[in-house]
């Protein structure tokens, strides 16, 4: 008698398939196989646990009738006409109808097997549980709700904010105009030492406050979206240097600035602007860099740029304060005498942009540059 054992490739085969049925029918997904014309033939056990059905339930039933309303309309205006033209469709959200009357999210994916004559023989249904995906969405999407309500009421506080620091700013002016027009009206009198002294302190402090004042409305026009408005002149550059460096001369008696100009033709830009420019620039320095060096100031045309320096001695600035030095309410200072709003150098550089050009800073041990640079602009 011989032992007759089977060839080891069938049993390799038989096991191959054996294992891939019993994957199908205990696979966490659906399965479903219909005819051509949609009635169900085969489906595994995942399915009809999820729907609550036995197997004899839905062989013959139409897949139709296991989606709810809105499904079963898209499916068969849609998903069936998509089959027919292309073979297949992708990731489809749907509702099943479960048995005890409520609804299942699922994901459907579909495709056609045709036979040899390439007729279609049945179509394969996958179906995902896409329950906790609905569930995610949602949070996904009240987040994101929350996060826009958030943003906008974040963008009106700072908007209000703004406002609020542009009409102050602009009420400010009223008195602070009284206390300059009487500190002048106070020079013409006859006044002792002392009184000259406290007289002059408050029109510098005056000064001081309408150049404040100056920032305040500025920064609230930069950041409400308004930009800052130029009035574009040709003009000559060095009356207006000139005057800026005399004026801080006066409010630092004790400190030295020198001027070097090298424009003599005029130049079209915001006369005003370019003074406000200048003069943070050279009170920046003057209260920054060393009491004992000078403050330089120099102009020159280059390449048809302009270009405005203002260079001080002094320790350098730290790197990191270097990176954010034109950022609104950054100080270069340390020290309580040191520090003001610090708009100055932020409003420099919104003035140097609304000209077309830019405004940098390098430091080292053997001086501080301020640098704007702007090509040189034509009235239109």
């Amino acid at each position: 008698m011989y032992n007759m054992l089977p060839d080891p490739e069938n049993i390799n085969n038989l096991n191959l398939e054996n294992d891939f049925e019993d994957f199908l029918e205990h696979s966490v997904s659906g399965y479903i196989s219909t005819k051509p014309s949609g009635e169900i033939i085969r489906t595994n056990s995942r399915l009809v646990e999820w729907l609550g059905y036995t197997k004899e339930d839905l062989i013959g039933k139409r897949i139709t009738s296991l989606l709810a309303m809105g499904s079963r309309i898209f499916y068969e205006t849609h998903l069936s006409p998509l089959l027919k033209l292309q073979g297949f469709f992708e990731e489809v959200s749907a509702e099943l109808l479960l048995k005890n009357g409520t609804k299942l999210q699922v994901l459907l994916n579909g495709y056609v097997r045709n036979d040899e004559n390439n007729k279609p023989q049945f179509i394969r249904l996958n179906v995902y549980r896409a329950t906790e995906r609905k569930v995610y969405e949602q949070n996904l999407r009240l987040a994101i709700i929350d996060a826009e309500k958030t943003l906008i009421a974040e963008r009106e506080l700072a908007t209000l904010r703004e406002q609020f620091i542009a009409v102050l700013g602009h009420d400010l002016r009223n008195p602070l105009g009284a206390i300059k027009s009487g500190a002048s009206l106070l020079t013409r009198s006859a006044l002792s030492d002392r009184d000259k002294s406290i007289v002059g302190m408050i029109k510098n402090s005056s000064l001081r406050m309408e150049e404040l004042i100056t920032n305040v409305m500025d920064f609230a026009r930069v950041r409400l979206g308004g930009g800052l408005s130029l009035d574009l002149k040709d003009i000559l550059i060095e009356p207006i240097i000139l005057h800026v460096t005399e004026e801080l001369r006066v409010i630092f008696p004790e400190r030295t600035v020198t001027v070097d100009f090298e424009v003599k033709n005029t130049i079209t830009c915001d006369a005003g602007r370019i003074s406000q420019l200048l003069s943070n620039l050279v009170a920046n320095a003057l209260t920054h860099g060393s009491a004992n060096e000078p403050v330089n100031v120099s102009a020159k045309i280059e390449l048809n740029y302009f270009e405005l320096a203002v260079s001080n001695g002094g320790k350098p600035i730290p790197e990191d304060v270097l990176e954010t030095l034109f950022e609104p309410f950054t100080r270069e200072g340390t020290t309580p005498s040191q520090q003001g709003l610090g708009l100055g150098l932020y409003i420099a550089a919104e003035i140097a942009r609304a000209h077309g050009g830019n405004l940098t800073a390098t430091s080292t041990a053997d001086e501080t540059r301020f640098t704007f640079r702007m090509p040189l602009l034509s009235i239109k």
